[in-house]
């Protein structure tokens, strides 16, 4: 059977001396890296702790660039579903960027989208007052949404900021006007025939109560020669009744038995 006891103590003497030892050799160290600091010689930077830590490859201006130009290559390629959603993730690193809201505003109108395309139309123009492709984008939404003084209205803008621009000029300010002027002429002709069927309805009116008065007057006319004609009738029937009860002389009543 394993009996149990104490453990034989060290002596004290060697613990003292194992003691004194350890401290002088720690006073040593300290006393060095005293020396180390007073002269500058120490690296602060070894001495931090180290983080965990992630570098970022691209900021955001950077990362918003490449997402722009990646949805200008998905709408080239008329993937433009795709492209406003690579021109959303860039809005929302920078949310002040027009020309992203202007791209938005064409694909929305390449996809029949137009209440879409004309709020990010509005907020380009709205982000950059000073920008003529802005208003000239502007318009083409208002175009597809029928507004066409509208439209006119941002041509006209857009125009006046850059009135070098041809294609602003031709394919957009004039071709406004000539809808406009359209626009007026059909709404010239429908008054005209307006007026026109007004006056037809007029006439047949007129001509209506016309041939109800003659026909008045004809039925009246009618049914007063009916009268006379019953009238001279029964002048007639009474003259013959009255030769019928003028009995000869010669004629013998029969006496009604019945």
């Amino acid at each position: 059977m394993v009996s149990f006891g104490w453990k034989k103590k060290i002596d004290q003497s060697v613990v003292k001396r194992s003691r004194e030892e350890f401290e002088k050799d720690a006073k040593d160290v300290v006393d060095e890296d005293e020396i180390i600091i007073q002269n500058g010689e120490v690296d602060w930077l070894s001495l931090a702790p180290k983080r965990n830590c992630t570098v970022a490859l691209e900021d955001s201006l950077a990362k918003a660039g490449r997402l722009k130009t990646e949805g200008g290559t998905l709408a080239e390629a008329e993937r433009y579903w795709e492209a406003l959603k690579k021109w959303d993730e860039a809005l929302a690193l920078t949310p002040k960027d027009a020309t992203l809201y202007e791209m938005k505003a064409q694909a929305y109108l390449q996809l029949c989208e137009v209440f879409p395309a004309v709020q990010s139309a509005s907020k380009a123009v709205q982000l950059a007052p000073t920008w003529w492709e802005a208003y000239q984008t502007l318009g083409r939404t208002h175009l597809g949404l029928g507004e066409v003084k509208l439209a006119l209205r941002s041509f006209s803008k857009a125009f006046h900021i850059n009135p070098s621009d041809q294609e602003l000029w031709e394919e957009d300010l004039q071709w406004t006007l000539s809808l406009l002027r359209r626009k007026q002429t059909m709404k010239d002709q429908l008054e005209t025939v307006v007026q026109q069927s007004r006056i037809s309805i007029r006439t047949v009116e007129e001509e209506s109560e016309e041939s109800a008065s003659e026909s008045t007057a004809l039925s009246d006319t009618e049914a007063e020669s009916r009268l006379v004609q019953f009238t001279s009738g029964s002048d007639e029937k009474h003259e013959g009744e009255q030769k019928l009860r003028r009995l000869p002389g010669n004629y013998v009543q029969m006496r009604d038995t019945g």
